[in-house]
């Protein structure tokens, strides 16, 4: 399932709460989705693509997502030239 990530001038996503670091030095993004419940938070390696794929509440992404960090190697992908 491949699902699109709107980002801000840095590279993050838009909505990123937290970040964590993985093994390869890739960011791994806590997100909050605006616009819909206090429950609707995420994460999305920007390393490998990984993401969860349902929201839940905050510490269970958190938990997640730092669990992903923790064990992902894949390094950050360049930005693009355009």
């Amino acid at each position: 399932m491949t699902r699109e990530f709107a980002k801000d001038s840095t590279g993050v996503p838009v909505g990123t709460v937290a970040l964590f670091l993985n093994l390869g030095s890739a960011l791994v993004a806590l997100l909050h989705n605006t616009g819909g419940a206090h429950t609707d938070f995420d994460w999305l390696c920007l390393g490998c693509g990984a993401h969860s794929f349902s929201p839940t509440h905050r510490p269970t992404a958190r938990n997640s997502a730092n669990d992903h960090a923790a064990t992902c190697r894949a390094l950050p992908w360049p930005p693009h030239q355009h």
